[in-house]
C-alpha cells in the first residue's frame, strides 16, 4: 500500500479525520467534529490593559502563522488556541515580546526574538510536524511556510489521537482530557510534593482523573507543574485549582488557560534555570564557564535545555528531526517572517555549552537553616545551593521583580516548616526551633 495511502487509513482508524487545504500549501488532516456553533467566549476576569504587543501583532499575523491550530481546524474563537486566548495570555505578562534591554538589538528586534523563541518552542510540542511536506518537487522555502505553520495544532500529548485517553474520548474535544489511562497520571510523589503539590487520586471505573500529562500550547506536565501554574493564578485573583481538576487548563474560559499556562511556562524562572524569556533577552547569568565560550547575552540555545534538556544541534536534512533541531529551524524560520535577525548559528544550539545550567554556582531554593534548627528560637530559612520547592532569586542571577519575591517566599518557607516539618526530616526532640514559633 502507499506511504500516503496508509497514513490516510492509519488516522482515519484513529479517529475521526478530514482533509482540508490551507493556501499555497497542500491538504491537511482535521481531527474530530470541528468547533461548535456556539460557545462561551473567552474572557479576563481582571480585565488586564492591553499588552505592548498588540500594537504591531495582529490576529491576521496570528491567523497567517496558524492556519492549521486547533487540530486542523484553524484558530477559532470556541477553540483553545485562537488570538483572543493569546492576547489575553500576554496581558498578564507584560514583558513577553515588549521588553527591549540594551543587549545589542533594538527594541523591534527584541519583541519579535522573543516571540518567534515561543512560538518555535510550540512548532515542536504541539505543532502537525508533517514531513510529507519535503517530498516531491516542492522547493525548501515553500516547503518550510507550510511545515513552520503547523504550531499549536495539538491539544494533548500524543495528539492528535492520544493513547494517554480512554478509547471513546481520544482528544478530538477539549473535554476529552478530563479522564486518562495510567501512562498519562505523570504524578511524582515524595514527602514535600505531596505537601505542596498533591495529586488527585480519585478514579472513575478503570481511569483517572488526576492526569498531569501535557496540555497546551508548550504542553506544560506533571503535577509539580499544574501546581505552580495554579498558585500564580491564585496569587492573580484567579481561583483554578489545576491540581484538582487538570484538565481546566483546556477548558477554562475566564481567562482561558491553553495558552496562558505555556506562556507561564516560557516566562518564569525555576531555579537552578532561568525563564526561557530571559535567556533570549539576554537577562540571565551563564557562569564563568559559559561565558568564556560565547554562550551569554540575547541567545535562544539555552532555551532547548530548559523545556526538554535537548542539545543535540540542528540537523542537516530537511524538516530534520525532532527535539532541538526543530526547535531552531522554527526559530529560524520565525525571525524571517517578523524579519530579525536569529543570531549566530552555533549558539542557536545548547550542544557545546561547558556548563548545564543546573552547575552554575549561585543559591538556589529557600531551605530550614540548618545552622540554627538546633536552637530553642524561633525556625528561619535560608538560601541553599541546591534546589528545592520554593526558589530563591539570586540577585544579579534574575531580574529585580523576581528578587523582589524572596522576601515573601522566606516567610512561606518557614511556614512549611511548622505545617509539615518532617519532610525536612525535623522533629522536635532534635530540631529544639520547632517548640518556639
Amino acid at each position: 500500500m502507499p506511504c500516503v495511502a496508509f497514513a490516510l487509513l492509519f488516522y482515519t482508524l484513529l479517529g475521526t479525520a478530514q482533509l482540508t487545504a490551507t493556501a499555497g500549501c497542500p491538504a491537511r488532516l482535521r481531527f474530530g467534529n470541528g468547533p461548535p456553533s456556539n460557545c462561551t467566549k473567552f474572557t479576563d476576569p481582571k480585565n488586564l490593559p492591553k499588552s505592548k504587543l498588540e500594537s504591531w501583532f495582529t490576529k491576521e499575523m496570528f491567523n497567517d502563522l496558524f492556519p492549521k491550530a486547533n487540530l486542523g481546524w484553524g484558530p477559532h474563537e470556541c477553540s483553545p488556541y485562537n488570538y483572543e486566548s493569546f492576547i489575553i495570555a500576554a496581558r498578564y505578562f507584560p514583558e513577553f515580546a515588549s521588553e527591549a534591554p540594551n543587549n545589542g538589538y533594538t527594541a523591534d528586534q527584541n519583541y519579535k526574538r522573543d516571540m518567534a523563541a515561543f512560538f518555535a518552542h510550540a512548532v515542536q510540542e504541539t505543532g502537525e510536524n508533517d514531513a510529507n511536506l519535503y517530498t516531491g518537487n516542492r522547493s525548501k522555502e515553500a516547503a518550510d511556510d507550510c511545515f513552520y505553520r503547523g504550531g499549536f495544532f495539538n491539544w494533548f500529548e500524543g495528539g492528535p489521537t492520544s493513547l494517554f485517553l480512554p478509547p471513546n474520548a481520544p482528544g478530538h474535544h477539549p473535554k476529552d482530557g478530563e479522564l486518562c489511562q495510567a501512562a498519562g497520571r505523570y504524578c511524582i510523589s515524595n514527602d514535600e510534593l505531596d505537601y505542596f503539590y498533591p495529586c488527585n487520586n480519585d478514579t472513575s471505573g478503570q481511569f483517572y482523573k488526576g492526569c498531569y500529562f501535557g496540555r497546551g500550547a508548550i504542553q506544560l506536565s506533571y503535577n509539580y507543574n499544574y501546581g505552580l501554574f495554579s498558585m500564580w493564578l491564585n496569587s492573580n485573583g484567579i481561583n483554578v485549582d489545576l491540581l484538582r481538576n487538570p484538565n481546566l487548563l483546556m477548558t477554562n474560559t475566564d481567562p482561558p488557560l491553553a495558552i496562558m499556562g505555556s506562556l507561564w511556562f516560557y516566562m518564569t524562572p525555576q531555579p537552578p534555570k532561568p525563564a526561557m524569556h530571559d535567556i533570549v533577552m539576554g537577562q540571565w547569568d551563564p557562569g564563568n564557564s559559559n561565558r568564556a565560550a560565547g554562550y551569554s547575552g540575547p541567545i535562544f540555545g539555552p532555551t532547548s535545555l530548559i523545556i526538554n534538556n535537548e542539545c543535540n544541534g540542528e540537523d542537516a536534512t530537511e524538516p530534520g528531526g525532532g527535539g532541538e533541531s526543530r526547535r531552531i529551524k522554527a526559530f529560524k524560520w520565525f525571525c524571517k517572517y517578523f524579519g530579525v535577525p536569529a543570531g549566530e548559528d552555533r549558539v542557536l544550539t545548547c550542544k557545546g555549552m561547558p556548563t548545564t545550567l543546573d552547575m552554575i554556582p549561585g543559591k538556589k531554593s529557600l531551605q530550614p537553616d540548618w545552622s540554627t534548627t538546633w536552637k530553642t528560637a524561633p525556625c528561619k530559612c535560608a538560601p541553599a545551593n541546591y534546589g528545592g520547592m520554593i526558589p530563591y532569586f539570586d540577585q544579579g542571577r534574575y531580574p529585580d521583580r523576581l528578587v523582589a519575591k524572596n522576601a515573601e517566599n522566606e516567610k512561606r518557607c518557614v511556614q512549611t516548616i511548622y505545617d509539615n516539618p518532617s519532610m525536612y526530616g525535623m522533629f522536635p526532640k532534635t530540631s529544639l526551633c520547632l517548640t518556639v514559633m
